[in-house]
């Protein structure tokens, strides 16, 4: 049986939580908070579990965690564990998990939340989308967001970080959000990011669970296509949550051209978005790679023709290029930008054209689509077919 020791400690301006572990590539992961938060920071072992969950699934075996889990955390993770083993077998084992106590904390229910924010467009999204109340039926208190050191961010590129937090601050800062700097270990640890960074994101929100029921962060796609196994999901974000902690992976009733129309109209956050991983520079946009273009296309799409946190337009170069396309899965978040294009008529007759001269190339270039889960009646090419613009 593998052990997993916990311990709080204050580092000078900071709270560490750290686990040891005698398992997987790091002795110990540890996250860090600033002081200020303490008060926010539950003493329960919950947000370890999820946090370890795939090092866990990686190593195989069972595992006794110090502390007291919710029993729901137990509960949720048996499935999430056995869906994952599923998709990956060869690289997720089955698992068991035990703690030293378990059961659940049944305090006063609100509606707190705590939202993921990187900068980018999606958590732009739920930030603005909660915040300004334009959900129709869920309400929030929306206080609170957090970014991740050591996530799309390496610990050792930390004066690109602060750049692109203060940027974040500058946008959560007009919503009246307080964003909070988190950092960890956790990629040192050279686990799968794509699949793992999830579970990352809502144990770095769960920290919170002390004062907060609900935690956001935003989806990747929307639910009429999205691909497994991946790091969020539709279906195993659902057991990533608990009784003590409600974790909401937001937004997949929304494309992401829809998440940009609705922020379309917010001047500081289209000022400071940040989308672009590829680029050396990670606090900034390079505004020629896949996402950079895809961005650019999203609010061209509805109206936006000039981002100020891009180094450019989009220009014709950049969309016909024939390494763009990396991946079939992506080849779906163009299409749904032509669909939207017809559908609400935007996109002038010249930018349409190019769009779907594109399409058709890469939907030779890439005829497999494998680990897709898309729904017919969604798809683009039926649409096309059967004219349902």
């Amino acid at each position: 049986m593998f052990k997993i020791y916990l311990k709080t400690a204050f580092e000078e301006d900071q709270i560490v939580k750290s686990a040891f572990l005698d398992f997987g590539k790091l002795p110990v992961l540890w996250f860090k908070f600033p002081k200020s938060v303490q008060n926010d920071l539950t003493d329960r072992s919950d947000p370890f579990v999820h946090a370890l969950i795939f090092p866990m699934m990686e190593t195989g075996g069972e595992f006794q965690i110090e502390g007291k889990v919710s029993r729901s955390v137990m509960d949720n993770i048996v499935m999430f564990n056995r869906i994952w083993h599923e998709w990956c077998p060869e690289k997720y084992k089955i698992i068991k998990i035990n703690a030293d106590v378990v059961d659940d904390d049944y305090r006063p229910h609100n509606k707190k939340m705590i939202t993921a924010f990187s900068g980018g467009l999606d958590a732009a999204y739920t930030a603005y989308k909660y915040k300004k109340g334009l959900d129709d039926y869920y309400k929030f208190d929306l206080d609170k967001s957090v970014m991740l050191l050591g996530a799309d961010i390496p610990l050792k590129n930390r004066e690109q970080f602060n750049i692109a937090f203060e940027n974040a601050k500058k946008m959560t800062d007009d919503l009246g959000i307080q964003l909070i700097p988190i950092e960890t270990n956790y990629r040192q640890g050279n686990s799968d990011w794509s699949y793992c960074f999830g579970s990352v994101i809502m144990a770095s929100l769960e920290f919170f669970s002390k004062n907060y029921c609900y935690g956001a962060a935003a989806s990747d796609d929307s639910i009429h296509h999205f691909q497994t196994p991946w790091g969020t999901n539709p279906i195993t974000d659902q057991y990533l949550t608990s009784h003590t902690f409600r974790f909401i992976s937001d937004g997949y009733e929304h494309s992401r051209t829809d998440r940009a129309n609705m922020i379309k109209n917010w001047e500081t956050g289209l000022k400071f978005l940040r989308v672009c991983w590829r680029n050396e520079d990670k606090s900034k946009n390079c505004g020629i790679c896949e996402k950079c273009v895809r961005t650019k296309l999203n609010f061209m799409a509805v109206g936006v023709h000039h981002l100020p946190s891009m180094p450019n337009d989009l220009t014709e170069n950049e969309l016909l290029n024939e390494n763009l396309i990396q991946i079939s899965h992506n080849i779906l978040y163009f299409s749904e930008i032509y669909a939207y294009s017809l559908k609400n008529h935007t996109l002038s007759a010249y930018w349409r054209k190019l769009l779907k001269k594109q399409l058709e190339i890469w939907e030779k270039k890439f005829p497999e689509k494998n680990n897709i889960i898309k729904r017919k009646h969604h798809s683009f090419w039926w649409h096309i077919k059967n004219r349902r613009f």
